[in-house]
């Protein structure tokens, strides 16, 4: 393996855009997606030297994220002792973002619907938009590949309806 830090900085590069949008998918406001983003990298960093290259490091990312997103949202609901927020509370996100134009108000209702999605169809769904295949999302899940395609055209189905 190369220098971790060399090693460590390409696959952030690579990746960081699409993890963190994963973390926003999960957590539903940026706050709590750069908390998650930046408990993810540590991660990452930490077992760095453990990844047997069994699987891409993208799909192994991805997993960490998931798992580190499941139990973050565990741990939440735990903490508040009732049932977590959903759809979450974007007041903030959309404050910022008063001047949103019709493409990322399409984009946060899309996200606002996948947060009321169960857990695993959020991460299902939040893997297919990050371009993953199925094959990738079926290792990450661990459902088989045609479980997959078809939890993903019955997500598909249940978020336009929800959209509309």
């Amino acid at each position: 393996m190369k220098n971790k830090e060399q090693y460590f900085k390409q696959i952030y590069e690579q990746s960081k855009d699409q993890i963190y949008r994963l973390c926003l998918g999960f957590m539903g406001n940026k706050t709590d997606a750069d908390d998650l983003f930046q408990e993810v990298l540590i991660k990452v960093w930490n077992h760095l030297e453990g990844f047997r290259n069994e699987s891409s490091i993208q799909t192994w990312m991805y997993r960490i994220t998931t798992n580190t997103a499941l139990l973050t949202l565990n741990r939440k609901t735990k903490l508040s002792q009732k049932e977590t927020d959903y759809p979450p509370n974007l007041s903030h996100y959309e404050a910022e973002n008063s001047t949103s134009t019709h493409k990322e108000q399409d984009i946060k209702n899309l996200y606002q619907a996948i947060s009321t999605l169960k857990e695993i169809d959020r991460i299902i769904i939040g893997l297919l938009l990050e371009n993953c295949s199925y094959e990738d999302i079926s290792n990450i899940t661990g459902l088989t590949t045609s479980n997959v395609g078809v939890r993903i055209n019955r997500i598909k189905t249940l978020l336009n309806k929800k959209l509309k």
